[in-house]
């Protein structure tokens, strides 16, 4: 770091600012004026917005930023996108140099790209062919790379293996494009029609799932592929999703065969994951409870593990402690479900039901919360559920003070799941909650006789790796 810090020895001074400026997380960035005075709090989203343009960081400079901002979408054109004060052209890989007024009038991808990640180095052979495809047939569609990367031997290789334009390696206007566009994932393809307007934020998706039947990407042509999905979901049955050429089994123990067929009528999870992924190996557990109990009361109940290890050995070893099914690993299927369901992390777990229809892609939510009782997954089971648990409440106070957290009242708050701060176990649903200080207490530890009360002989003290001080609890 080329600045100051506080003395690591000098954990008082550390202690009384992490108390003066509330601090429950990090990083944090706060901002001081040359008086001293607290310009903002919020110095990390503000460094990443808008990066050395937001000095010195007052609310004058950010609202005028956001002000320009404003008035630049407003105003929009393609030069006022692609040319800055330095340039006004785009280069070709073999170095020469487009005016960006060639490109006036046609449909623009703006593709924002990063050699070095692979969900990028997936999806560019998918870009590639539908560009090709759209200018062998002599539509009005260009491309144009905005590259993240650092390196300019990298962002070389990687353009070079390109059909279309790119700005040039490190140009200011890549991150001040990230920033207009509001960046939030890679590969995006921002589309820009030929009045220069923004028509799509991002139709990479639309891409890999439709091809070059998503051109022009305008909104009426989402809405003809929005009916053809509808209809698509209508019709789904499991061998439509599991079955694809001859791939049309699955994998138990010691990989012996299933075929798909001996699977339907039955309710099915798909259940994406990984072994390198810390929260799918902390969820596994809890899935596998869930499996157990099902499985006692319902044959017609099985789990298909869907693996995004990165090597046949992982695969083996995660799979290894699985009571279920699975996709082979590196099976081509994965990559069709993935874009089915939209599953763009992992631990997911996909509920299909006994015709082959999806019943819900939040499972995973479903199984932290209810465990079991969850089963079959559908609308009606979670209604049932939610019910149960507005009648457990019937007579619980709706505010309470508790010998743990003196300073606030506690307030019934449905919490879907957090960490009791009383017994440090997991919770869900209802929650005695400060959200001041964003402390929760089971129920049964909030309203348990005799403890918590403030006529005890003995004072509670607060959960382990809790520390109450003043005005807010925070973190140890």
């Amino acid at each position: 770091m080329p600045w100051l810090a506080i003395p690591f020895s000098d954990s008082d001074a550390r202690d009384q600012l992490n108390k003066l400026f509330k601090v429950m997380g990090i990083p944090n960035l706060v901002m001081l004026d040359e008086s001293g005075k607290v310009l903002s709090e919020d110095g990390v989203e503000i460094i990443q917005e808008y990066g050395v343009e937001a000095y010195p960081f007052t609310p004058e400079k950010i609202k005028e930023i956001k002000e320009k901002e404003e008035t630049a979408r407003k105003e929009q054109s393609l030069r006022s996108i692609l040319v800055s004060q330095s340039r006004d052209y785009v280069i070709s890989t073999d170095g020469k140099k487009v005016p960006v007024s060639e490109l006036e009038g046609k449909f623009v991808g703006l593709y924002f790209s990063l050699s070095s990640y692979k969900a990028c180095l997936g999806f560019t052979p998918t870009l590639v062919d539908v560009y090709e495809k759209l200018r062998a047939k002599g539509e009005s569609f260009e491309i144009v790379m905005i590259s993240l990367d650092d390196e300019e031997e990298s962002f070389k290789k990687y353009f070079g293996s390109m059909p279309w334009l790119a700005l040039p390696f490190r140009d200011k206007s890549c991150e001040k494009l990230a920033r207009y566009f509001e960046l939030s994932a890679l590969p995006t393809l921002v589309v820009i029609g030929p009045d220069g307007k923004t028509l799509h934020s991002n139709v990479a998706e639309a891409i890999e799932e439709h091809g070059i039947q998503a051109y022009p990407f305008t909104p009426e042509k989402f809405a003809e592929l929005e009916e053809i999905e509808k209809a698509k979901r209508e019709a789904q049955t499991l061998e439509s999703i599991l079955v694809s050429g001859d791939r049309d089994f699955v994998i138990g123990k010691d990989g012996v065969k299933i075929p798909v067929s001996d699977l339907v009528g039955k309710n099915i999870l798909l259940y994406f994951s990984a072994h390198w992924c810390p929260p799918c190996r902390a969820f596994l557990p809890k899935l596998i409870e869930a499996y157990q109990k099902i499985k006692t009361k319902e044959e017609a109940f099985e789990v298909i593990f869907i693996s995004s290890d990165r090597d046949q050995t992982s695969f083996d070893e995660f799979f290894s402690g699985m009571p279920w099914l699975a996709l082979p690993f590196g099976d081509k299927r994965k990559a069709s479900l993935s874009r089915t369901f939209k599953v763009h992390g992992i631990p997911s777990l996909i509920a299909i039901g006994p015709t082959g229809r999806t019943v819900t892609t939040e499972a995973r939510n479903l199984v932290m919360i209810h465990g079991a009782d969850a089963y079959p997954f559908t609308e009606e089971r979670i209604k049932e559920i939610e019910a149960q648990y507005e009648e457990m409440a019937k007579g619980w106070p709706e505010k309470m003070k508790h010998a743990l957290h003196e300073e606030h009242e506690l307030v019934l708050t449905k919490r879907r799941i957090y960490r009791c701060n009383g017994c440090e176990t997991q919770g869900h649903l209802w929650s005695f909650y400060c959200e001041e200080c964003d402390f929760d207490l089971h129920p049964k530890c909030a309203l348990e006789e005799d403890k918590g009360s403030k006529d005890d002989e003995e004072k509670a003290s607060p959960g382990e790796g809790w520390k109450c001080d003043g005005e807010v609890c925070s973190r140890a």
